[in-house]
């Protein structure tokens, strides 16, 4: 794959579509107790091999690429997917003991995320987590924690729930000292994004159809469809870079971490631009809790700060270097 998946790609497309549909729909979100990754669903994850795409043969994992790991997220994102996946996904490439390893392949453990805060650190996902992974550029440390423990505060994401917690509470079990884990970090996030933004695309389109004013279908009108326009044009371009950027990992192209960067950058703007005018288009119902507009926007605005935020990957990106 360069710019589109493959045939053999895109069976991983519809497998990861259709059972995250059926497991973890967006329509989740609209009922209590459908954030995070619940036990019985990170058990259904690790039973499918899910969270071992990219994890060696030898260590219990499939031993795919970042494809594969990319066109996953992708579908994902695109069910407002919980970030503890990712997290999941990361631990196990981690995890240097094998029972370990094991225990997180299969989902008998779980993971959140953890980002660096002020106070310590800002976990993101399923308070009953009993590791933390703390991803790094140069670095990536697994924690073990106490499941629940720390202070809950509010979350605008109604996907992942928020705790804080001290960093002397958390300690290092496994690290990985190399910038691989972060570049598989922001291989997931930006495909999740790329899927929020393709879901908001989708979402208005088929609203356009069908919802009408003075006798046409709003479709119809320009200050619908040049907005739609705009949309489409962001997608392909996260998409293609996404697709870009993968492969460049998966084929270790030395300038891989500048097309990730890129990538990342790109699916940060596509996903925010696309839920933010999403939810104009639709007008009134766009801003209703019922709708399921307001929860790509606010999944798109968390994903957009982890493994790059648009500071950091602008900084990165201003001095970068690529092949020729």
């Amino acid at each position: 794959m360069y710019l589109a998946p493959d045939s053999d790609e895109l069976s991983i497309v519809e497998a990861a579509g259709g059972f995250l549909a059926d497991n973890s729909p967006t329509a989740r979100l609209h009922r209590e107790g459908g954030q995070d990754l619940s036990p019985e669903l990170r058990a259904l994850l690790g039973e499918f091999g899910w969270f071992g795409l990219a994890v060696t043969e030898s260590d219990g994992g499939s031993g795919l690429s970042a494809v594969e790991h990319a066109l996953f997220f992708r579908e994902l994102g695109r069910n407002v997917g919980a970030v503890d996946v990712l997290a999941q996904c990361l631990a196990a490439m981690v995890a240097g003991d094998a029972d370990l390893r094991a225990a997180l392949l299969t989902g008998a453990a779980g993971v959140a995320l953890a980002v660096s805060d002020s106070t310590g650190l800002r976990l993101l996902g399923s308070p009953d987590a009993a590791y933390a992974l703390h991803a790094e550029p140069a670095q990536t440390r697994l924690l073990r924690i106490e499941p629940n423990a720390g202070e809950a505060v509010p979350s605008l994401d109604p996907a992942t729930s928020m705790r804080l917690l001290d960093a002397s509470a958390a300690n290092v079990v496994a690290t990985s000292p190399s910038a691989q884990v972060w570049r598989m970090g922001q291989v997931g996030a930006a495909a999740m994004l790329v899927g929020v933004a393709e879901a908001a695309l989708d979402l208005i389109v088929e609203y356009a159809k069908v919802r009408e004013t003075f006798g046409r279908p709003i479709g119809a009108y320009q200050a619908v469809r040049h907005p739609c326009a705009d949309m489409a044009v962001r997608v392909e371009a996260a998409r293609a870079q996404l697709w870009y950027a993968a492969t460049a990992m998966k084929e270790a192209h030395p300038d891989a971490g500048v097309h990730l960067d890129a990538a990342k950058h790109l699916a940060n703007q596509a996903a925010v631009a696309n839920a933010d005018i999403g939810i104009q288009l639709h007008g009134g119902i766009g801003v209703t809790d019922e709708h399921d507009a307001h929860l790509l926007l606010k999944h798109a605005l968390l994903l957009s700060r982890i493994f790059g935020a648009k500071r950091w990957l602008l900084g990165q990106l201003l001095h970068a270097q690529v092949e020729a």
